[in-house]
């Protein structure tokens, strides 16, 4: 874990600039030019454990990207779509009622045409940040659980580990672009250090987080693949980015999510015995002990 925090310092700056360099090469990349370092930052560590990872897995049994969830079907297209539009819409909904009720505020000033484009950008963003955390946190660290311990205590870790890591984030740090030098992921570290915890925030986000790895980790295991829980993911993404644009505040600290994901929970275990129908059968090779 050391190794990966440190290594991830080293390679933040790399990734930031190489983001920068292709926002400047392809339009459709620019939403990621937009990023904060310290945001380029926990993607950094995240990527070198995810490649430390790998090792590891072989060694536990992972013998293809299919044992770590991409299966191939014809089909996976059906699952990241719906995934997409359930994620998207029962996060709208949530995001909706609080309007209605008081606790967040609309401000649509913005042309239909700047509105369509920025929703792509989500959408590509959101697609990103999917595939490189579900393959991490449901592909690889809950398959790796699966493998040696009862699948609900498997998600149910993998779900905590995937909410607490969410705040090991140095959010007081803001390093200007043009500032970012070689040694600007330890002045990250230092500021995750230094940095004092608001409970207040921390709790109700860690419990919305720990509700949505649930959610995702449930999709994983009913369809033995990632592409429900990537289309999920990225649809939350995409509908909060759009209520953060249009100045309707943020929706992982409050409360309302809470009973929204709880029946997510319901829905995509009816949904997978029809809609999302596995796309592998549970056993040693896909994820580890069958669920009861």
């Amino acid at each position: 874990m050391v190794a990966v925090i440190l290594l991830g310092a080293l390679f933040a700056p790399w990734l930031f600039w190489g983001a920068q360099c292709l926002a400047e090469q392809l339009p459709v990349a620019q939403p990621l030019a937009a990023y904060p370092f310290r945001r380029v930052f926990n993607r950094a560590v995240m990527i070198i454990a995810l490649a430390g990872l790998w090792p590891l897995l072989r060694g536990i049994g992972f013998r293809s990207w299919s044992d770590l969830g991409y299966v191939p079907s014809r089909d996976w297209w059906r699952h990241v779509l719906g995934g997409l539009v359930l994620g998207a819409g029962s996060l709208t909904v949530v995001i909706m009622l609080t309007i209605v009720w008081g606790r967040h505020t609309f401000h649509y000033d913005k042309p239909g045409r700047q509105m369509a484009a920025v929703a792509l950008h989500f959408l590509f963003s959101g697609l990103l940040i999917a595939l490189y955390e579900e393959t991490f946190f449901r592909g690889a660290l809950q398959g790796a659980f699966q493998r040696g311990m009862n699948v609900v205590v498997a998600v149910i870790l993998a779900s905590a580990i995937y909410s607490s890591l969410h705040f090991l984030k140095p959010n007081g740090v803001n390093i200007p672009a043009d500032q970012v030098a070689w040694d600007s992921g330890f002045t990250c570290l230092k500021g995750i250090v230094s940095q004092p915890f608001r409970a207040d925030d921390v709790l109700v986000a860690s419990v919305t987080l720990f509700l949505a790895g649930c959610v995702l980790g449930l999709a994983y295991v009913k369809t033995g693949a990632l592409y429900l829980p990537i289309g999920l993911h990225a649809g939350w993404v995409l509908a909060n980015e759009s209520a953060r644009w249009l100045k309707a505040g943020t929706i992982i600290d409050d409360m309302a999510t809470w009973p929204m994901l709880l029946v997510l929970l319901v829905v995509i275990e009816r949904l997978c015995r029809t809609t999302f129908k596995p796309l592998r059968k549970p056993g040693p090779s896909a994820s580890g002990r069958a669920a009861p």
